[in-house]
């Protein structure tokens, strides 16, 4: 199985000076790992163009699939498009279909808006039916970079228009377990477990430290068939390798 791996860049001067709270990578984590999708890393940074290039770097790296959050309005610290055109060395053009969608959203003339008309070359315009500013899908050797809006309504609704189909495409299936123990410390039962982790590759293992302590399992597949089989094999292998008080789905 071809995992598919992802990081989340969210951009903004005000998320790493403390002044407001980045919710945006939370949900998309959540979203992403319900559709099969590993999050490898989450990254802020300012409205800067060098830190702004470094996280796209750095995760085209590491991921195939890359979310950024923030940056696309009309204002002059808005600058992820243009940064992220320098950082991944293609031209900034204008797109008449973003034009056309900005106009849908605008009372008026348009101004200062078609800012958000000025695209990635050979990127796609993402309609934003909750706000202005479209979202922009930009495939770079088979990567796929998603920038979306830093506003949390308008990230949502564009990730579950436009993301979500084109993610969900490929089926994954995924089954969460909770565990609960009759062991009262974390580092044992994480010894434990520590083979478990090496056979079993698509499975991912937390341990929490209560008492007893509880394990979050999360198995994924590429069917409900293969998923049911993997998931007998686990709790078989469980069973012989810890000692188990209750185990639920959730």
């Amino acid at each position: 199985m071809t995992w598919r791996v992802a990081c989340i860049i969210t951009v903004g001067s005000e998320i790493t000076r403390g002044l407001i709270q980045d919710t945006n990578s939370n949900w998309l984590a959540s979203r992403l790992n319900s559709l099969g999708v590993t999050v490898k890393r989450i990254i802020s940074v300012p409205d800067d163009k060098s830190e702004i290039a470094w996280a796209l770097k750095s995760c085209l790296e590491v991921s195939d699939i890359i979310v950024v959050t923030g940056g696309l309005g009309f204002t002059a610290d808005d600058i992820t498009l243009e940064a992220a055109a320098e950082a991944l060395g293609v031209k900034l053009v204008f797109s008449s279909e973003a034009l056309e969608m900005i106009k849908s959203r605008v009372r008026g003339e348009v101004t200062y808006q078609v800012k958000a008309a000025y695209i990635p070359e050979g990127s796609k315009p993402l309609y934003n039916r909750t706000g202005v500013s479209p979202g922009v899908h930009l495939v770079l050797s088979s990567k796929h970079i998603f920038f979306l809006p830093g506003v949390p309504s308008e990230m949502r609704t564009i990730f579950e228009d436009h993301v979500k189909p084109l993610l969900a495409s490929t089926t994954y299936y995924s089954r969460t377990l909770l565990v609960r123990t009759r062991y009262s410390t974390e580092t044992e039962v994480y010894r434990l477990l520590e083979p478990l982790k090496y056979k079993y590759t698509w499975v991912y293992f937390k341990t929490h430290a209560k008492t007893p302590v509880e394990v979050v399992v999360v198995i994924q597949a590429n069917s409900l068939i293969e998923l049911e089989e993997r998931t007998r094999s686990l709790i078989s292998d469980l069973e012989k390798t810890i000692l188990i008080e209750s185990l639920e789905y959730t």
